[in-house]
């Protein structure tokens, strides 16, 4: 966790806190996905300013770089948060369908029970996180959860491009997944806890069949949110 020194500015003498733009870009960053910050919502330099305590230097330089990281948008004179095209996020997830439908065999035949139980360890922490609303850190054990199936593969190739596609979608779900209304924590809870039965029990067709299952359940969730479109079929 960041902390800030404490400063009296010159200006109206009040207490404010010192944070680089490079430590405020790492709040917000965190904040952004705990506040379950939805796609669109404006981001204003002097309400950041206000909630940390801080001059509007560092707001600039820790919202430019979000900006860089495509994490928000500009509309007008105010940055945004961004909502990537549920195209862009079906596009991630299918590739992620293609690795993880091998991923999650593999693991099945060639994981360890130590592996196993660590990635049973993964959910009961993510759970954790749920109950105290620390979604940041939901979002690090989601991919932590998954990472781990590839690991237990054994294959550092299908982990490696698992991997880069986690980047990807790392950050389209700021502003998107965990910030939708109709995403539900605890459903995707659940849908690790049968993931993760079926590979204790070594039950490859039911392990590959529920984890298509619940990347396809994401698809879902962001189609829905977004609402019918015209001339695209819905999945």
């Amino acid at each position: 966790m960041v902390k800030a020194d404490l400063q009296v500015t010159a200006e109206d003498g009040e207490m404010r806190r010192h944070y680089t733009g490079e430590e405020l870009y790492l709040i917000l960053r965190q904040d952004l996905i705990n506040d379950r910050t939805p796609g669109g919502a404006v981001l204003q330099e002097n309400e950041i300013a206000a909630r940390y305590g801080v001059s509007r230097t560092p707001v600039r330089e820790a919202l430019q770089r979000l900006h860089q990281d495509n994490l928000i948008g500009r509309k007008g004179r105010f940055y945004t948060v961004v909502q990537p095209p549920v195209e862009r996020i079906r596009e991630l997830y299918e590739f992620r369908e293609a690795i993880e439908a091998s991923t999650i065999v593999l693991c099945c035949r060639r994981a360890s029970d130590e592996e196993l139980e660590h990635i049973c360890k993964i959910v009961d922490d993510q759970q954790e996180a749920v109950f105290q609303k620390r979604f940041y850190d939901y979002e690090r054990l989601d991919a932590l959860f998954h990472v781990g199936i590839a690991n237990g593969a054994n294959n550092c190739l299908l982990t490696h491009q698992l991997e880069v596609s986690y980047d990807q979608i790392w950050f389209s779900k700021v502003g998107n997944l965990v910030s939708l209304q109709e995403y539900s924590v605890d459903e995707t809870i659940a849908e690790h806890r049968r993931i993760v039965d079926a590979l204790i029990r070594r039950k490859e067709d039911v392990a590959k069949a529920e984890m298509i299952s619940h990347l396809r359940a994401a698809i879902d969730v962001s189609e829905r949110s977004a609402g019918p479109r015209r001339g695209k079929k819905r999945l």
